[in-house]
């Protein structure tokens, strides 16, 4: 696969893909290189003495509303036999130590709340388990008093959320085969969610472009967190930020709650950890993906207070440097990631935080032959975040939480081909340059107005400066032209409020309006949301969301060139509005044993205000792209309409082990300036995911000898594509097409992943050794096609070839 397929998106072909590295004939491959490495790491591993081992469980609770400390909370680890038990402190701290290691369920209970349980939590031997956990006030004081039922595993934190929501558990993604420890990848085992299949992480749901998906870090928006990405992107190969930061994240996929805003796709919010604020602890991993290091402890001079660090650099990379390997087009990348939690005594808790990363590389094409270079692809991405928040409590019921960052994302690519074959000189074919960064402000007052009613309000500013600049070959001109040089500034102001009133027990709705206005294009948009809960019997739960959301487009959309007949630049699409959809959502949730829940939702989005092209006679529409920019004419004058229906049936982990069947049906079309409905890109229709996993405790004296299995096997419906124009390609020398627009539908791809892991544990250390193998049978479906100048034919796109991921982690 040559490096023109890299930069696709840039050069012709709509989609960028992750490329396997072309091997030269005297390389070891990289199928044999993984399992090297993969040996190599357990000879390294030492003996491993069988005893028994016991750590230390401790953590804080709060309260959900106020972020006080929850005094005299009862919490218990109800799976041990004597139960262990602790009682929170006036700062709302608890320490359970000597737990044997292995899962545990922990059991919280305190007068005003509601209990919560927390199940099947790992006590590893090597680290402490520090948690973090906030109870919600109870409606009743009899209530209080009871046994309650308990909250779903895989419900979120944020109370305001009721509908198309879903918790991400590290430790649930890194049981998932296929996964790789990256949430991004975990989530595509959810209905109605896909990741690319030629390789990346991009992140499509319900039909919509992966362009609508909104990031966040820390409650605050920050780029694509992904290596090798551009601006306008959503997705990549490899996420910045490493597993072992990540604390417990949130994905919600339709009629969001009134304080996210700026997207109308997908919410993905994450939060980082915070380290250990007692004892120093260190993570090492090595693998194919990357060589790591994590640590972890307290802060000195701050009660409370605890940093957590993580840098990673490309392990390929790593061997290229030193010789070992000598792949054509290896791809080299570092990040970095740290977070600094220092509480005060009058003025809350200060968190400063902040990701980063870079990634580089360099695709030539050349002849099996005669080595002759045919091509050259150089392409760079940075990408950073740096934020200081603080949560500090106002009073007995409200809680400020603020938070201000500084954001940079940048990309750079050079493309060199040879004119015509035979020909050694490379001449440009395209160049770009994209920069942005953007300081952003949020606060947020939570406040408690009675066991019943809350109230949630604030306010967003993002103030971002660019410049960018794009060029390209024009095959008719025969040079090179403009179509981006820009540099200015935009802000966006985003404000919302949020009401949640629960009746009672069984009934509750949450209600608010959010507002959001881009000073580039003078546009506003007033979104009123609202969400409604019945839980008719304690497993037996209808839902109901609906509400109006909107999106901007990437800067490059607005401020694309164009050259009119008299030679004047122009932007055709400086005043280009919002994206704009209204969601509806009904869903029904039966937890048909403790451990065991079956949810289905029905969802109707009507799109409004969608790009297209202003020509009555084209099918163009912004929304079949998943990146990059256009310098065609658009209008927000295009709809599209998306419905459809997702099940799902879960076993937690219990006992052991766990299962997940995801299913959906839906069907995606959009309607351009002709009046015609097509089929949207991503109308894919079915989407489906079978997975589980078994854990199998290693009998030898220890219960830190275990062995964790699992697979999935998935189905994702072709994209569309619209035909190919070979003759008319050819002659044109760029890709032309024919025929009804979107009217060729891929073939489903399937895939089948396995994942195995073997951990070992003993008095402060644990080894574990991961072997995470996506498409095990080698698949070879088409995603896509493409044009190919120079060898004047029709080329295809397979999924992502088998790909083993191996990985030896050390944790003391």
């Amino acid at each position: 696969m040559n490096g023109q397929i890299f930069f696709a998106n840039r050069i012709g072909v709509s989609d960028e893909v992750l490329v396997t590295p072309t091997q030269h004939p005297n390389t070891m491959s990289f199928r044999s290189l993984s399992a090297l490495i993969f040996f190599l790491l357990l000879l390294l591993s030492g003996s491993i003495v069988a005893q028994s081992n016991t750590q230390t469980v401790r953590g804080t609770v709060l309260d959900a509303d106020s972020h006080q400390p929850v005094f005299g909370a009862g919490v218990a680890i109800t799976t041990l036999d004597p139960v262990l038990t602790a009682i929170t402190d006036d700062d709302g701290r608890f320490t359970i130590a000597n737990v044997p290691t292995g899962r545990i369920d922990l059991r919280i209970r305190a007068m005003g709340f509601e209990e919560q349980l927390l199940p099947n939590l790992l006590v590893v031997s090597s680290r402490e388990s520090v948690l973090n956990i906030v109870l919600e006030s109870a409606i009743t004081e009899i209530k209080a008093l009871e046994v309650s039922a308990d909250k779903p595993n895989g419900q979120v934190r944020n109370d305001m959320a009721t509908v198309s929501a879903r918790k991400i558990g590290v430790e649930e993604t890194s049981r998932i085969a296929g996964s790789i420890n990256d949430p991004a990848r975990m989530v595509s085992s959810f209905p109605g969610v896909a990741n690319d299949p030629s390789g990346d992480n991009t992140i499509m749901v319900r039909g919509n472009s992966p362009k609508g998906v909104l990031w966040r870090l820390e409650g605050i928006e920050i780029p694509n967190p992904n290596h090798f990405s551009d601006e306008g992107t959503s997705g990549g190969p490899i996420n910045v930020l490493n597993s072992d930061m990540i604390d417990d994240s949130e994905f919600y996929t339709g009629a969001f709650a009134p304080e996210f805003g700026n997207a109308y796709s997908a919410v993905f919010d994450m939060r980082l950890r915070d380290g250990n604020d007692e004892k120093r602890e260190y993570t090492l991993k090595a693998g194919v993906l990357g060589t790591d290091l994590t640590a972890e402890g307290p802060l000195p001079g701050v009660k409370g207070g605890s940093y957590l660090a993580n840098y990673r650099y490309s392990t390929l990379a790593l061997l290229d440097d030193a010789g070992i390997v000598d792949y054509q087009g290896v791809p080299k990348y570092t990040d970095a990631a740290f977070k600094l939690k220092m509480p005060t005594a009058n003025q809350g808790t200060f968190n400063l935080f902040g990701i980063g990363g870079i990634s580089h590389i360099i695709q030539e094409d050349r002849g099996t032959m005669d080595d002759t270079l045919f091509s050259r692809a150089d392409f760079g991405s940075r990408v950073g975040v740096v934020g200081l928040s603080n949560t500090r409590t106002l009073g007995e019921n409200s809680f400020l939480y603020s938070t201000v960052s500084l954001s940079g994302n940048s990309s750079s690519t050079d493309y060199d081909e040879a004119p015509s074959p035979g020909e050694s000189a490379l001449e440009p074919r395209h160049d770009d340059a994209l920069a942005k960064w953007t300081v952003r402000y949020t606060s947020t007052l939570n406040n408690k107005l009675s066991a019943k009613h809350k109230l949630r309000s604030g306010i967003i500013v993002s103030t971002e400066r660019y410049r960018m600049g794009s060029s390209s070959w024009d095959v008719e001109q025969q040079r090179m032209l403009t179509e981006l040089n820009a540099q200015g500034k935009a802000t966006t102001v985003q404000a919302f409020t949020s009401w949640k009133w629960r009746w009672n027990e069984q009934w509750s709705m949450t209600s608010g309006i959010h507002m959001l206005h881009y000073t580039l294009n003078g546009a506003t948009s007033i979104e009123p949301r609202a969400a409604l809960r019945w839980q008719m019997e304690p497993r037996r739960a209808v839902t109901l969301g609906v509400g109006l959301h909107s999106r901007t487009e990437a800067i490059m959309t607005y401020m694309a060139e164009d050259v009119d007949a008299e030679g004047n630049t122009f932007r055709p699409n400086e005043g280009l509005g919002l994206t704009r959809a209204a969601h509806a959502v009904a869903g029904f949730e039966q937890m048909l044993s403790e451990d065991i829940r079956f949810k289905v939702e029905a969802y109707y989005q009507h799109q409004y205000g969608v790009p297209v092209e202003n020509d009555p006679n084209s099918s163009f529409s912004l929304g079949n792209s998943s990146g990059w920019f256009t310098n065609r004419s658009l209008v927000n004058e295009g709809v599209g309409r998306t419905y459809g229906i997702e099940a799902s049936l879960e076993k937690f982990f219990t006992k052991g082990y766990h299962f997940m069947l995801t299913g959906s049906v839906s069907d995606a079309r959009y309607k351009p300036l002709d009046g015609v409905w097509y089929n949207s890109r991503y109308n894919m229709g079915v989407v489906a995911n079978a997975l589980a996993g078994k854990e199998w405790k290693i009998r030898g004296g220890t219960n830190d000898r275990v062995l964790t299995t699992s697979f999935r096997y998935s189905v994702v419906g072709g994209q569309y594509q619209t035909p190919i124009d070979l003759e008319a390609s050819i002659a044109a020398g760029e890709e032309k097409e024919t025929g009804e627009p979107w009217s060729v539908k891929g073939q489903a791809v399937h895939k089948l992943d396995l994942m195995v892991a073997y951990r070992i544990g003993r008095p402060k250390v644990s080894h574990e050794f991961k072997a995470d193998v996506q498409n095990v049978l080698n698949a070879e479906t088409t995603v896509y096609h493409y044009y190919d100048d120079r060898s004047q034919s029709i080329k295809t796109v397979p999924q992502l070839a088998m790909l083993p991921v191996l990985q030896y982690t050390l944790r003391f």
